[in-house]
């Protein structure tokens, strides 16, 4: 009975500590990988980052217009999302392309790399999916 409660007792404190390592907490931002800092200065040289987390082994930024990034652990953009609408340059240009010609009017206010391509969001709140070889593959309004 004693190894029982004693093995229960292990395995909730790893729980806990496993727990308390990946909550988000606020880091500074000089901490952010180069690659992160360096896409922010070159897209959004305006702006400051108001606050930069880290969450496990990934990051998320907030600049100083609004502009929300999340980062993988090499800081590499995961998804990002601008109500003022993102740099085309930052979006694969097969799908800037296709918005531009369809849907001239709207802007990409958020972009996220999936499993096998990209979701782009528009102003006027469609969804697009695009796989990688910048085919659509889902529209959701």
């Amino acid at each position: 009975m004693k190894k029982i409660l004693l093995v229960l007792m292990a395995l909730i404190l790893m729980g806990s500590a496993a727990y308390a390592a990946n909550r988000k907490r606020i880091i500074d931002p000089e901490s952010l990988p180069k690659p992160a800092i360096e896409l922010i200065q070159k897209h959004w040289p305006s702006c400051v980052i108001d606050q930069a987390y880290i969450d496990g082994k990934e990051y998320e930024v907030l600049l100083s217009d609004g502009t929300i990034i999340e980062f993988d652990s090499k800081g590499i953009w995961k998804e990002m999302k601008c109500t003022d609408g993102l740099p085309v340059t930052l979006v694969p240009g097969y799908i800037t392309r296709y918005i531009v010609g369809r849907y001239p009017k709207q802007l990409i206010i958020d972009c996220e790399k999936m499993r096998g391509g990209y979701e782009v969001k528009l102003t006027n709140g469609l969804e697009i999916q695009f796989d990688l070889q910048g085919r659509v593959t889902h529209v959701d309004d």
